[in-house]
C-alpha cells in the first residue's frame, strides 16, 4: 500500500518532466493506495489553481479532474484517532500533512512523502 500524498498525486497527472516521471513510478510500484479523506479535494484545488493561472487549459484541468476523481483510493478519516494523532505533530507539520504521516505510521507502510511536494509547490514545466 502506498500512503499518497496529493502534491506526489497532481504531479504524476500534470508534469512531464522528471519530477513527474518519478511520482508516475513510484505511485506504479504499488496500486492500493490510501490517503486522508482531504486529499483529492487538495488535489483538485491544485489543479483549479494550474488553470486559474493559465498553466492547465480548461480542457486540461477537467481531464486530470476526471481522473482523480475516477481514482480507487481509500480515503481515511477525519475520524478522532486520526485527528488526535495527527496533533501530536502540530509542531513540525501542517494540519494538512501530519494526516499523510499518521496513515503510514498505522498501516505501517511504504509511502510517498520520499517524493512529496513539501519542499516547494508543485508547478508543472510541461502538462501531459
Amino acid at each position: 500500500m502506498i500512503v499518497v500524498d496529493a502534491s506526489v498525486w497532481v504531479r504524476s497527472l500534470v508534469d512531464d518532466g522528471s519530477l513527474g516521471d518519478a511520482a508516475r513510478r513510484v505511485l506504479a510500484d504499488d496500486l492500493r493506495w490510501t490517503a486522508p479523506a482531504h486529499a483529492p479535494i487538495e488535489a483538485l484545488g491544485t489543479v483549479r489553481r494550474y488553470e486559474t493561472s493559465g498553466l492547465l487549459t480548461t480542457a486540461q484541468a477537467q481531464s486530470i479532474a476526471d481522473e482523480v476523481l475516477a481514482a480507487e483510493v481509500d480515503y481515511v478519516g477525519p475520524d478522532r484517532w486520526l485527528l488526535a494523532s495527527g496533533w501530536r505533530y502540530r509542531h513540525s507539520l501542517s494540519g494538512y500533512d501530519a494526516p499523510y504521516v499518521v496513515i503510514a505510521e498505522a498501516a505501517g507502510s511504504r509511502s510517498s512523502p520520499s517524493i512529496n511536494g513539501w519542499r516547494a509547490p508543485p508547478r508543472p514545466p510541461a502538462c501531459r
